[in-house]
């Protein structure tokens, strides 16, 4: 649950991923500690199935192993007519097999960072407008994900996963942490920190958020 760990993956179950885990437990996988760990990566990824990690581990191992017999065969049928081409075959399908799904995840995540860094100068000037105007953070979370739903659709869904928490959990600050666990960037832990000195002890975030999206702005400029 959300109150237990911010990488309880939720969405739409898939058909078949239970006899996939079965499978991988039949095989002595020690699938509970792995898919634990893997929840962290495919929340950074912004991958929201729960079945993800099953889907994963079984390409990693099950998935990995076929396609290295698929390299075996090549290896063994390579003769004087087509050797160079069917080594290389070989060599393409065990570098898949052996990074193909480290290297898709991987991908998937830094390319989610780099979507929500460039947002998060334009989150932080309109979360100021909004606090500026005396709305609280939970409506001013609220205003900000309708007006950026269609410019930063990844923004918007990490915010208004951290405004539903505000709501259902009863410690503010854990939810607030929340948001920072699954992004995982240094940009979100400073407004994190932020926020939560405000939570604690009633300081004005109107003061903090100014310097923050001018720091943000600016690093997302030098990046272009």
């Amino acid at each position: 649950t959300s109150d237990e760990t911010p990488f309880g993956l939720s969405g739409e179950p898939t058909p078949g991923a239970p006899s996939l885990l079965k499978l991988l437990r039949g095989l002595g996988i020690k699938t509970d500690a792995i898919i634990h760990t893997l929840e962290r990566r495919f929340a950074h990824a912004g991958i929201n199935s729960p079945d993800a990690p099953v889907i994963y581990l079984f390409c990693q191992r099950i998935g990995a192993l076929v396609l290295l017999m698929i390299a075996l065969f090549f290896f063994m049928s390579a003769n004087e007519d087509n050797k160079i081409l069917m080594y290389m075959l070989a060599v393409f399908t065990v570098v898949i097999a052996l990074f193909g799904p480290k290297l898709y995840l991987q991908n998937l995540i830094e390319k989610r960072k780099k979507l929500l860094q460039r947002a998060f100068p334009d989150t932080l000037d309109l979360l100021l407008i909004c606090v500026e105007s005396g709305l609280a953070l939970d409506a001013s979370l609220a205003r900000v994900c309708n007006e950026l739903g269609r410019a930063y659709p990844e923004m918007t869904g990490e915010l208004n996963r951290t405004r539903l928490e505000l709501a259902l959990i009863n410690d503010r600050v854990k939810a607030l942490m929340n948001l920072g666990e699954r992004t995982d960037m240094v940009a979100f832990r400073s407004l994190i920190a932020a926020l939560i000195q405000s939570e604690r002890f009633g300081t004005s975030l109107t003061d903090t958020l100014p310097v923050l999206s001018e720091d943000f702005r600016l690093q997302r400029l030098s990046i272009a």
